[in-house]
């Protein structure tokens, strides 16, 4: 079998990929070893357009987000199928220190803003206020990953990829019965493994453990978030989370991750809620979220699209069509996502 791109790993990064070669007439092959611990299959796949403890708008979202929603619609379009539910999110401060922060800074991140009203925090714990964050979301990546599935069609393979597998020729690579003039490893945390191609890069990857829980009285317009978020998905379930830990980078599910989840649910709400999923992945983080692209060193047929960490949603659509164009038609790799 011949291809111009192997593509190895059908998550955000992996998927988004191949769409994109394959819109430039590029012939791909995805191998995928559909690891159910891996991150975009537990990922969230929330957009909060206002990030972390310093509420700051996140990176490049004013281009890359209205293309990352397109893309959505897009497949939607295509297959039929719900991905992206547009949706609120209630930012809730979690001191006076942060609020006066936010107060401070509001002029800044006006356009993603507006203040919460009572009516906003009347059913959560929002003693000290809170905000709302406009034109966000979350994506259903279970589902999107199946629908990309079905559009590869017969150029997507259910198969274990090792490294050792892969013969790297002048120009081009071969792994199994395949040929190809280059392969691209968008494999999430086990593309940082030891004595792998890109192990060399400075990473830091982290396990993160969800619930999804059965909330009977919850409103559910909104996403709530402060130290922790709780998505609603319809039909009275919420997916919370997460955690972030650092030195167990197995993907099991622990009863420690758990009690530490539900505390986060226990913080935003006094309402009973009932597990009823706990899951756990772990994410490819590299630096502050923002995704690497490029070439390895001594083999420029490989390729590596990599680090989307929790903002992949927003960023993986427009990294892999400016990744896809260079890969085709020789665009310059922009230097801020360059390896």
């Amino acid at each position: 079998m011949k291809v111009d791109y192997l593509i190895v790993g059908q998550g955000l990064a992996g998927s988004a990929l191949a769409l994109a070669l394959m819109d430039l007439g590029a012939r791909v092959l995805v191998v995928d070893r559909v690891d159910e611990n891996s991150a975009s299959r537990v990922a969230a796949g929330l957009i909060t357009t206002v990030a972390g403890k310093g509420m700051n708008v996140s990176w490049r979202q004013g281009e890359y987000l209205p293309e990352a929603l397109a893309f959505y619609s897009r497949l939607e379009r295509d297959s039929g199928k719900k991905l992206f539910h547009p949706m609120d999110t209630l930012r809730l401060f979690d001191g006076e220190k942060q609020r006066m922060k936010f107060e401070n800074k509001q002029e800044q991140v006006v356009d993603w803003v507006e203040v919460a009203d009572a009516e906003d925090l009347s059913e959560w714990r929002a003693e000290e206020g809170g905000f709302v964050m406009k034109r966000g979301g979350w994506l259903d990546t279970k589902l999107y990953l199946e629908v990309v599935r079905g559009v590869l069609g017969e150029r997507y393979r259910r198969d274990a990829f090792l490294e050792e597998d892969l013969e790297i020729g002048d120009g081009c690579i071969s792994w199994k019965e395949v040929t190809a003039g280059g392969v691209v490893l968008c494999q999430g945390a086990r593309g940082f493994a030891e004595g792998g191609l890109f192990s060399y890069l400075p990473h830091r990857c982290a396990k993160g453990e969800i619930l999804t829980v059965s909330v009977a009285e919850a409103c559910e317009e909104a996403v709530i978030s402060r130290n922790g978020w709780m998505i609603p998905l319809g039909g009275k379930l919420w997916r919370c989370g997460a955690t972030y830990e650092w030195e167990d980078m197995d993907g099991v599910p622990t009863e420690e991750g758990r009690a530490e989840v539900e505390q986060k649910i226990c913080d935003l709400t006094d309402l009973p809620f009932e597990v009823v999923e706990h899951s756990a992945g772990v994410r490819p983080i590299l630096r502050k979220s923002q995704p690497y692209v490029g070439h390895h060193p001594e083999y420029p047929e490989v390729s590596f699209f990599n680090g989307l960490g929790s903002k992949g949603v927003t960023t993986a659509p427009s990294v892999a069509a400016h990744f896809a164009q260079h890969l085709v038609n020789g665009v310059e790799l922009d230097e801020s996502l360059a390896l």
